[in-house]
């Protein structure tokens, strides 16, 4: 996962890029893969989703803890399922452009099925 090698001069160049890592399939969950990883290192999904779901801003410990485990799961699901993730890099522009297709709709029903599947844990 490298970006680009070289932009020709009227192309933005790879310090203009970040990476947006998104799942490749729309059946595919990102909860799923988190339960998976914490299923796999022995850790309690109910604990992860609960907690999450009720999180608030004076809960600093919970807070790392859950931040820590999503990033394992990150590193678990590009190790275990990299067929599942897709790497892109994109300019500030196409990330604007994203985040307004977002904002409009396109993909806000895919994040609703996917935070509905948590429901059961809260």
């Amino acid at each position: 996962m490298s970006p680009p090698a070289e932009a020709s001069p009227t192309e933005p160049t790879e310090r203009d890029r970040h990476v947006h890592v998104r799942l490749s399939d729309g059946r595919t969950s990102v909860y799923d893969l988190i339960t998976e990883y914490l299923e796999a290192a022995g850790k309690a999904p109910d604990w992860y989703w609960r907690t999450a779901g009720r999180l608030e801003g004076n809960e600093a410990d919970n807070l790392e803890d859950l931040i820590a485990n999503a990033f394992e799961a990150g590193a678990f699901a590009a190790h275990d399922h990299p067929e599942d993730l897709e790497f892109k890099w994109v300019t500030e522009e196409e990330c604007e452009r994203e985040r307004k297709r977002e904002e409009r709709g396109e993909q806000r029903e895919a994040a609703k099925k996917d935070r509905s599947s948590l429901s059961h844990y809260a």
